[in-house]
This record gives structure tokens, C-alpha cells and sequence, in this order.
């Protein structure tokens, strides 16, 4: 009995015309979003596959560790065109270095282009949440109290069908109706990700997309239902679409804007820049002290010549030694003091961050913002996502660091110069050079110049300037949630859908009882 009713109210809202041009609208927008979408993650991919290049290119022709910078760089999610989130924002990038520890990921190229940056503001479940949340108002608004105002209720009372059978049935022909415009415009947004070569979804990724399936046809049977609601405790279409659709703005529009204002109450944020520099001028006071009590030899002995960054060649072995002795004292110091201001920074970018947790953690007061909490997550465009590369990234910068001190490369003569221990300096008697002589365009300078050039011909075919890095480790660990833990996440959202479907249904039915068709 209730598939026959379902059926007839399927058949009904097919035949009407609003659905028709809702299932145009929703196919058009979604389809018109996902290629934009996806446009703008092939250019972001491209993007990704430039940094992962410049990385590889610097570590092949690093000659000293401190060129060495193996930062992590993350390949955009195919699923955030479904739900973009913070995954175009939120940054791919995690710098390695010994002198900063960053609380914040770096955006790759893309993400600065504003104009695309506005075209993909509407996504899979934004025009989910607004134009087929509202065709499921539009359907729901007048189920009941419509026909008792055309006095088909009345006719279909007069048969021996319960009246809770009635409301399932609608609930359930309504649904239908409501998925069969998601499923197609669903289907066609994967066709057409799916055909760009950018994209790869692995297992996991399409069980994601059919549970975010899934949850859409959940949200929109809920608002549907609470439409069905309102329905059965008014009398008169009018009365219960301006009830709808107030509701329907209120709880949609008028939330979702409210949401980020409403988060910075309660929220103190503290200024740091002053912090850092009080920490910088600390640390650079250390290391002059230190000079003072190591005072580096003559001049003479510390000329060398600059190739190129952080690295100097033909120096004097006296010269190479101290700079080894005061590089070990200054690296310790960096690294204390970049951990010393990695806390305090969180200290200030916590309260930042919370901001946007909080959205996400209020969304739950409204079935709409709900939807979309749910939906990033099953996305992994949330910033707690993204929190866990940038923790990734820490982790493998503690990994880096323990493999430069067990190479012993802070203590080295390797972390900024690649001479070989027999290679002549540019002074090989730095005491029995004059003044004069030590002159830049003195005779003996120029001819040391000119040997300097034959020596660098030479330096780029020896071999033992290469710095070997093969057992270094590599950044390779799987930090994307796993989807127990995704759904863990989700379970508070999902009670309150799942309660707010069921309640709203039983009153449904409720009012239902108690109406009258007259």
C-alpha cells in the first residue's frame, strides 16, 4: 500500500513543472561546476607537479647541506571539487628548514588566481544545498494541506488507508523525486572528472563519493520532511510556504552568513611579531657572544670565494675550521630558537584556526550548514585536514634533522662548502701575503682569480662534490585521514541528521492524525 501511494506521489511531482526546471537548473549548475572544478584542479596539479619538480631539481644539484631543503609538497584532493572547502586555500606546501618551523601551509600558484578563485565558489554540494533544498520546500510545502485545499485529501481518507501510511508514502515518493535530478546531476559531475586525466580516485575515494551520494539523499529527504511538517499542522498552502521558506532562508542563507561573524566572539587573538623579533635578536646576541669568545682567525684565513647561496669554496682548512665550529654552535640556535617560536606562534594562530573550527562545530544548529560540515568532511577539505599534513610536515622535519645530526652535518665543513679536504685554497701562505698584495686588483689577486676559473671548470666534473643523499629519508607517510576516522568525526552530525529526519517524520505523522481534510 505505501509503494502504491509513493508511486502515485512520485508520478505526481514528475508531471508538475517545477521539477522540471529544478532537474534542468541543478543538471546545468552541477555540470557547469564540476568542469570549472575541474579545470582548476588539473591547473592546481600542475601546479603541485612544478613544485615537486623545482624540489627534486635542488636536492640533484645541492653540493652542501645547507642547500638542502626537502620540503613536502601534497597533490590536490579530486573529492574537494565535489566539496571545496579549504582544500584550495588551505595551502599544499610545508617548508622544511632549520630556521622556521611554520604554523601555517603554503599555497601553491593557483590558489592566488583570484578569478578562478571566485568561478569555483559554487560546488556539487552548494547547489545541493540551495537549489535542491529548495525544490524539496517546493515539494514538500503544500503535500498535505494543498490537497486538502483541491479536496483530493478528503477522497483519499474515504478509502481504508492509515494515515501514517500516507505520510511514508509521501515521505518516500518526495525522496525519490527529489533524488532522481541529485543522482543524474551526480552521475554526470564524476563523468566528467572522471575523464580528465588529472584526476585518479582510488577505492577509497569512490566509497567517499557514494556516501556523499548517500548523505545528500539523506539531507534532502530531511528538509523535505520538515516541509511534510509544516504541511500537516497548516490548513492553507500559502500560510505554509511563507513558513517554509522563512525557515528555509533563516536556517540556510541567514545562518550560513551569520556563522563565521558568530565565531570570533569568544575568540582573543595575540599579536607575535614582537615575540619573533625579541627571539631573533636573542638568538643573534648568542651567537656574537659566542664569536667574541672564539674570535675567528686573521682575514686572511676566512677569504674564500662565493658560488652561489650558502656556499663558498677555496677557503683556508683554518678558515673551513672555525666557520665548522661557530656553524654547530648557530644551527643549535636556530633550531631552539625556531621551536621557541613555532609555540608561540600557535599560541596565536590557535585562536585563528578556532575561528574556523567553530563554524564547523555550530553548523551542527542548522540542518543546511550541517549538510555542508558532513560533506567537507567526507571531502577531506576541512581545515583539521589540513592540519594533519602540516603535522605530517613537522614530523618529517624532526626525521630530517635526526638524519643531519647523525651525518653529523651540523658540526661539518660540508654544510657550506663542497671542497674536497686536499683542495688547494685560494691563500695557501696567508701569512706571507702583504697588504698589497691582498688587494683586489693586485697582480697576485688577478692571477689568483684566473685560478680560480680554471679550478671551477675542473670542480663541476669531480665527483666528490656531489652530495650524496641517498639515505636521507623521504617524505612517503599516507597523512590523509583514514574513513573510520572520517566517520568518527561525522558522528555528531550524523545523529543530528538522523534525529531531525525521524522527528521531523514522527510529527509529521502526528499532525497527520490529527488533521482534518475538510
Amino acid at each position: 500500500m505505501i509503494w502504491t501511494l509513493a508511486r502515485k506521489e512520485l508520478l505526481s511531482n514528475l508531471l508538475t513543472l517545477r521539477l522540471g526546471i529544478t532537474f534542468l537548473f541543478a543538471v546545468g549548475l552541477i555540470a557547469l561546476t564540476s568542469i570549472i572544478g575541474s579545470m582548476d584542479f588539473s591547473q592546481r596539479a600542475a601546479d603541485y607537479d612544478d613544485r615537486v619538480r623545482d624540489v627534486r631539481h635542488d636536492l640533484e644539484k645541492a653540493t652542501v647541506f645547507a642547500e638542502v631543503g626537502p620540503h613536502v609538497v601534497a597533490r590536490p584532493d579530486p573529492l574537494s571539487i565535489f566539496s571545496r572547502g579549504v582544500d584550495r586555500n588551505g595551502g599544499q606546501f610545508v617548508w622544511i628548514g632549520i630556521d622556521w618551523v611554520g604554523a601555517s601551509m603554503g599555497r601553491l600558484g593557483s590558489a592566488d588566481n583570484n578569478l578562478m578563485k571566485s568561478l569555483v565558489e559554487i560546488d556539487f554540494v552548494a547547489v545541493v544545498m540551495l537549489l535542491l533544498s529548495f525544490l524539496a520546500v517546493v515539494l514538500g510545502f503544500d503535500a498535505v494541506c494543498g490537497e486538502r485545499e483541491s479536496g483530493t485529501l478528503r477522497q483519499l481518507l474515504t478509502n481504508p488507508v492509515p494515515r501514517g501510511a500516507v505520510i511514508w508514502a509521501k515521505l518516500l515518493g518526495g525522496t525519490i523525486s527529489l533524488c532522481l535530478p541529485l543522482i543524474v546531476a551526480f552521475g554526470l559531475a564524476v563523468l566528467i572528472i572522471t575523464v580528465n586525466p588529472d584526476v585518479d580516485l582510488g577505492s577509497m575515494e569512490w566509497l567517499r563519493l557514494g556516501l556523499l551520494l548517500l548523505l545528500s539523499c539523506l539531507f534532502l529527504a530531511q528538509v523535505f520532511a520538515m516541509s511534510l511538517v509544516v504541511s500537516t499542522h497548516t490548513r492553507s498552502p500559502s500560510t505554509s510556504l511563507v513558513i517554509c521558506l522563512f525557515g528555509w532562508l533563516f536556517l540556510n542563507i541567514g545562518f550560513d552568513s551569520a556563522l563565521p561573524s558568530l565565531s570570533r566572539y569568544g575568540v582573543q587573538e595575540n599579536t607575535f611579531q614582537q615575540f619573533l623579533d625579541e627571539l631573533r635578536a636573542e638568538r643573534d646576541e648568542a651567537i656574537a657572544q659566542w664569536e667574541a669568545n672564539n674570535p675567528p682567525p686573521p682575514d686572511r684565513y676566512m677569504r674564500a670565494i662565493e658560488v652561489g647561496g650558502p656556499r663558498i669554496r677555496y677557503g683556508h682548512p683554518r678558515g673551513y675550521e672555525w666557520r665548522a665550529r661557530r656553524n654547530a654552535y648557530a644551527l643549535e640556535q636556530h633550531l631552539d630558537s625556531a621551536r621557541r617560536g613555532h609555540q608561540f606562534q600557535m599560541v596565536n594562530y590557535a585562536p585563528l584556526a578556532r575561528e574556523v573550527e567553530l563554524v564547523d562545530e555550530w553548523a551542527i544548529l542548522s540542518p543546511f550548514t550541517n549538510y555542508r560540515a558532513l560533506s567537507k568532511q567526507l571531502a577531506r577539505s576541512t581545515l583539521a585536514h589540513k592540519f594533519r599534513l602540516r603535522q605530517a610536515g613537522h614530523d618529517y622535519r624532526d626525521t630530517y634533522i635526526d638524519y643531519l645530526r647523525g651525518h653529523g652535518a651540523f658540526a661539518s665543513r660540508r654544510w657550506f662548502t663542497d671542497d674536497p679536504v686536499d683542495q688547494e685554497p685560494l691563500l695557501t701562505d696567508p701569512e706571507s701575503l702583504t697588504p698589497e698584495m691582498l688587494a683586489s686588483d693586485s697582480p697576485f689577486m688577478q692571477a689568483r682569480m684566473a685560478w680560480v676559473q680554471d679550478q671551477e671548470t675542473l670542480a663541476a666534473a669531480d665527483s666528490r662534490r656531489q652530495l650524496d643523499l641517498t639515505s636521507m629519508p623521504r617524505f612517503g607517510v599516507d597523512w590523509r585521514e583514514p574513513l573510520s576516522q572520517t566517520l568518527r568525526h561525522m558522528t555528531p552530525g550524523l545523529i543530528v541528521l538522523f534525529l531531525l529526519l525521524g522527528g521531523s517524520t514522527l510529527l509529521a505523522i502526528h499532525g497527520f492524525l490529527r488533521y482534518d481534510p475538510q
